[in-house]
């Protein structure tokens, strides 16, 4: 085993060339866009969760990206190898560390991926499926903490999220018990915020809550400004502003710090003449500008809203399922690096893609 590990870590540091680019995050359920992940999580088509600090690089309504992407985690089948991904569902891009952190759902286990390595190395679920250390079930997101010595994961099955120690995995804690976590995000001051498919809101939880306290939402699934229904991914801007894809009212909402109702960001009208063309929203971030990107699990594309924008603009993938560079299966979260680069988890093809910013 230690051979084969020397070997490996050899072929990653002499032959692959390191070009690719550092990463960043989700910071990221409703009915499951991937029908094999179990029915206990409704994959609100569901996050958050990438590092929310927003790329150097410039990114406006004008950025285009190069549409044959690249994989770089996964796309080996599905499988428990190290090369191989089962239905990964959140991302975490750590720009420092190079290297992309991965919820890899039905393996059961959180896997850290290095920029150009040909296969990860597993950081939590190093025991399989359960509920015990080294365990974990159905994990949706993930996380690092502020200082970056904890990873911070959400689990679908256990109905929990955790605090698990880098240095070492027998530091595990439960952090929230009992709750229905579709994505995770953190913002500037290290508070998480969870977004909760049984509550139908998002919470923030600061060190040491043990309830939290309710940014957006929990006024029943519905509709109106004050609601959300099926919350899935979320984003945090610096203004502490909240970015929710709620995915089964196909709209964005987004909710200033100690506001009581949203206003929807994306789209910004719609009507019985002019109805919403978003379907089914799952991943999102924001640009430097305002845009709003946006992965669908109904139509496989990755969207791009400007502000007061009616209809949205595909900037990745094409709206026919398959699995070609140019196309997704399921999209769930979503990420930039810091040189611009996009990130799809395209969960239905069990891999990780690149696609590349234009810079010409």
């Amino acid at each position: 085993m230690w051979i084969i590990f020397w070997i490996i870590l050899l072929v990653v540091i002499i032959v692959i060339p390191t070009t690719i680019v550092t990463g960043n995050k989700k910071e990221k359920e409703k009915t499951s866009p991937t029908t094999e992940i179990t029915t206990q999580i409704t994959t609100s088509v569901t996050t958050t969760r990438t590092e929310q600090t927003l790329p150097p690089v410039i990114i406006d309504s004008n950025t285009k990206w190069h549409q044959n992407a690249s994989t770089v985690a996964g796309g080996n089948g599905w499988g428990n190898a190290l090369n191989q991904l089962s239905q990964p569902l959140g991302i975490y891009i750590d720009n420092d560390d190079e290297s992309i952190y991965i919820a890899d759902a039905l393996n059961h286990r959180i896997v850290r991926w290095e920029f150009g390595a040909k296969a990860g190395e597993i950081v939590a679920g190093e025991n399989g499926c359960g509920d015990g250390i080294g365990q974990l079930n159905v994990p949706r997101d993930v996380v690092l903490d502020k200082e970056k010595k904890y990873l911070i994961i959400c689990e679908a099955n256990n109905y929990r999220v955790i605090r698990l120690s880098r240095q070492n995995t027998q530091d595990q804690q439960i952090l929230i018990p009992n709750i229905i976590c579709r994505g995770l995000a953190m913002d500037n001051n290290g508070d998480i915020y969870i977004s909760e498919s049984r509550r139908n809101g998002i919470t923030r939880f600061q060190e040491g809550d043990t309830a939290g306290r309710v940014v957006a939402g929990e006024n029943g699934p519905g509709g109106q400004l004050n609601q959300l229904n099926g919350p899935s991914f979320i984003f945090i801007d610096e203004y502490y502003s909240v970015y929710v894809a709620d995915s089964q009212n196909n709209r964005v909402m987004k909710w200033i710090k100690n506001a009581t109702e949203g206003f929807r960001i994306a789209p910004v009208q719609v009507s019985n003449q002019n109805p919403s063309s978003m379907s089914q929203p799952v991943g999102v971030i924001v640009d430097h500008t305002s845009n709003i990107y946006v992965s669908n699990w109904g139509n496989h594309q990755i969207m791009r809203w400007s502000p007061d924008a009616i209809e949205g603009n595909p900037v990745a993938g094409e709206e026919q399922s398959g699995s070609e560079p140019t196309q997704f299966r399921d999209p769930q979260d979503i990420s930039f690096d810091r040189q611009g680069n996009l990130y799809v988890v395209d969960t239905g093809n069990n891999r990780i893609q690149e696609f590349i910013i234009d810079r010409d």
